[in-house]
């Protein structure tokens, strides 16, 4: 009993004693003020749990957010086209000089202008600056930013080509479907499926998705123009937005003899899992890629800069073969 008293006693001459200089720093009085800006545009709703999730993790974390989205096209065309890139770099400008500066950002790397303008602006001023989605290599090689929260894409496409060729052992020939015009995603997905199903790798395709007949077309071109024919069997790595499931089946519907692997996962994805063309779609967990990213910049802030070593923080893939409960990402 004599030691539990002695320690309290310690324990309170050592608050009393301490001076100000060796309290614990306190919070702020000033609200952190977050950025964020992606590729995602309104009608791309992937993007809608990440929102989702940087809203909520605003609220849980105690910071204002600021949380762009390009809403004024519905085009999926290059990770969100050059429109959006031009969006994303003004925002990022705005965001991240001037008089009203937010106190962390975070973003995707669609684009190296993206990059620059992230490096330019928020690193060059000192604001902790988080990468989610896209760009993870791209940001690990330039240095600076804090953390990359998302799936590595080039494992993404290795995995995927693995587990394809492991599927369909009739399939003859694999093909992956670029959609976004040699972004930097669908670039790194389709040099690890390549790597993975080595020698039966056909090539990266660059689809038209302007419309259903332009889509099948572009398909066609390639796998019956370097063969002659469709032939046996033929697996493709595909993007899973809402227009490419209604192609894809589509081009199943004329070649029946086609294998469906998706990347990432979408509300017109779950209504097909099961079908026989369709194997599966790869989860990346859009949700923790907005979550965190908010709560991490949160937590740095009122830390005083401190943050964890680790650059990756991977989301996925995984592999999702049916439609979970409520269709949730």
């Amino acid at each position: 009993m004599t030691s539990l008293y002695n320690r309290a006693a310690l324990a309170s001459i050592l608050f009393v004693g301490a001076t100000a200089e060796e309290s614990c720093p306190c919070p702020a009085d000033k609200t952190p003020r977050i950025g964020g800006v992606s590729h995602g545009n309104v009608a791309d709703k992937f993007w809608d749990p990440v929102y989702a999730a940087a809203d909520r993790a605003a609220m849980d974390s105690s910071v204002d957010l600021d949380f762009a989205r390009y809403d004024e096209s519905s085009t999926l065309t290059g990770q969100g086209g050059q429109e959006i890139t031009d969006f994303m770099v003004d925002t990022i400008e705005k965001m991240c000089t001037g008089d009203n500066t937010v106190d962390g950002m975070f973003s995707t790397i669609n684009d190296v202008a993206v990059l620059t303008a992230l490096k330019a602006n928020c690193l060059a001023n000192g604001i902790p600056t988080v990468i989610i989605n896209a760009g993870g290599n791209l940001a690990q090689e330039s240095g600076s930013f804090l953390h990359f929260i998302g799936a590595d894409d080039y494992n993404t496409g290795k995995d995927s080509g693995e587990k394809l060729l492991a599927a369909c052992p009739t399939c003859q020939h694999f093909y992956c479907l670029d959609h976004c015009g040699g972004c930097t995603s669908w670039t790194d997905r389709c040099r690890g499926f390549e790597d993975a199903v080595g020698d039966a790798y056909g090539q990266t395709i660059q689809i038209d998705d302007s419309s259903e007949d332009a889509y099948i077309a572009s398909v066609e071109s390639v796998i019956i123009g370097t063969n002659g024919t469709w032939g046996d069997d033929v697996g493709l790595l595909l993007g899973t937005h809402q227009s490419m499931i209604l192609f894809a089946e589509a081009l199943h519907n004329k070649h029946k003899k086609v294998k469906l692997a998706g990347v990432d996962t979408s509300p017109g994805l779950f209504q097909v899992l099961g079908d026989d063309e369709w194997l599966w779609g790869t989860s990346q967990q859009p949700y923790l890629q907005g979550y965190y990213p908010v709560q991490m910049l949160a937590n740095t802030i009122r830390m005083g800069g401190q943050s964890l070593q680790t650059f990756n923080l991977e989301t996925g893939p995984t592999f999702v073969t049916e439609a979970p409960e409520g269709q949730a990402l």
